[in-house]
């Protein structure tokens, strides 16, 4: 049995757990109140920009996944939010 939603990476909209360091790959991402474009925006995230993925959302195969992570580099350093998964380069080794 899955577990329960808000239990996967600690966000209740997450449907998977990531726990992954990665990086900004595009010059400006926005960092999202959550996981749609339809969401406020925080602020943008710069290129090379380092981030922690704590899980993220993809509730079926055609549509997007979005991230939930923890910005640890730039100008939103230690703000939590979305960004879509083709912006990000994750997991770092």
């Amino acid at each position: 049995m899955a577990p329960a939603a808000a239990a996967v990476g600690g966000h209740s909209q997450c449907t998977r757990d990531a726990n992954a360091k990665g990086k900004v790959t595009v010059r400006n991402a926005n960092l999202r109140k959550g996981p749609g474009t339809s969401y406020g925006s925080y602020g943008q995230l710069t290129r090379v920009a380092k981030v922690y993925v704590d899980c993220y959302r993809q509730p079926d195969i055609t549509k997007q996944p979005w991230l939930y992570l923890k910005v640890n580099s730039g100008a939103h350093t230690g703000q939590r939010g979305w960004v879509r998964d083709d912006l990000i380069h994750w997991p770092l080794l």
